[in-house]
């Protein structure tokens, strides 16, 4: 890794021993305040992805450093970062780009557009220079700028005139919102007319990124089990010590390095997609599974916040579900796999 690059992974670890660590379990259910995103914006975590040709710059291999090692201490912090990098890739206005990379503003992007039936995600109409509607499963509902894609096909970039409804009820994250929103603006953007391309190419390029949360939780979660499995006994045995244990954590633990060596090499190199969605599909499994192995080596006692695995386990079933279609994502990747459509009966 080259000197810059650990360096920065040296300050978002200094992060996470000065602000998160002692603080994780209120940044993973309570709304993240506006005092700690202010540190988050001065470490310049928020401007890692800007729109390219922006004043902020682009540099992905950063972005997902920085959330790699935020998720290893609070996946919802790794997921708020993401969201406000996600919204400056989208904006090219440079003034509210600026306000969200400096922590003064929140912004956020409808992947479930993509994710979600046109039919079961609401509706936003443009009429007469109004944009007005509704859309429902907003992950980051409580920003103060919206990207979404209105029915026409227009990726828009909403600015005020919107509000947020009653939370849908979701396994992790709790931090972050996610409701439906109702709008009724005439302040607002059109920033692409063929939207859904602009939102898939998005969120393709987010696939690394997202890997990066996964497999920064699965580093989280397996150093706790590793530790506690080294203090707990159970019939006169450390709990490491029993083979079934030791071996399903070991293994899970020899993927997780893999996959990070993997990670790494993909970030030194020029990605196409289908490495890409390689890592996220693996390490989106890897971080299910690993999480769930130390949630039971933990018994009873993982089930209680204060041992903080219960919200590696909500939070990376979440971040499957919050961006990935698995069926959807397998199918693209069998198709760039056979070079022809693949999957499909």
């Amino acid at each position: 890794m080259e000197e810059e690059y650990e360096i920065l992974e040296n300050s978002v670890k200094d992060f996470n021993a000065k602000f998160i660590e002692n603080d994780s379990m209120k940044l993973e259910n309570e709304k993240i305040g506006g005092e700690f995103v202010a540190k988050l914006a001065a470490q310049g975590f928020f401007s890692l992805a800007g729109a390219e040709g922006a004043s902020t710059g682009r540099d992905v291999k950063a972005l997902s450093i920085v959330l790699e090692n935020l998720a290893k201490a609070a996946p919802a912090v790794a997921l708020r970062t993401l969201l406000a990098n996600a919204f400056t890739m989208a904006v090219t206005d440079q003034g509210i780009q600026n306000e969200v990379a400096n922590g003064e503003k929140s912004g956020t992007v409808t992947f479930s557009d993509l994710l979600v039936g046109k039919d079961q995600n609401g509706s936003l109409k443009i009429e007469g220079g109004n944009l007005k509607g509704s859309k429902k499963f907003v992950l980051g509902s409580d920003s103060d700028f919206i990207v979404t894609l209105a029915d026409s096909g227009e990726m828009v970039l909403i600015k005020s005139g919107f509000s947020s409804g009653k939370g849908h009820k979701k396994l992790g994250f709790r931090s972050i919102g996610f409701s439906e929103i109702s709008v009724d603006t005439a302040d607002f953007t059109i920033l692409e007319k063929n939207g859904r391309d602009a939102l898939q190419k998005m969120y393709d390029d987010l696939s690394i990124p997202v890997a990066a949360i996964s497999l920064g939780m699965a580093q989280g979660v397996s150093q706790k089990a590793v530790e506690y499995a080294k203090v707990r006994t159970a019939f006169g045995h450390y709990l490491k010590d029993f083979q079934p244990l030791a071996f399903e954590l070991t293994s899970q633990i020899a993927e997780m390095e893999v996959l990070k060596r993997y990670f790494q090499d993909l970030l030194t190199s020029t990605p196409g997609r289908k490495e890409a969605l390689f890592l996220k599909q693996l390490t989106l499994t890897l971080g299910k599974d690993i999480s769930r192995t130390s949630l039971q080596i933990h018994g009873g006692y993982g089930y209680l916040e204060d041992f903080g695995i219960e919200k590696f386990y909500r939070d990376s079933m979440a971040l499957s579900v919050l961006f990935h279609d698995e069926e959807k994502d397998m199918e693209r990747l069998s198709g760039l796999v056979f070079e022809s459509r693949a999957g499909f009966v």
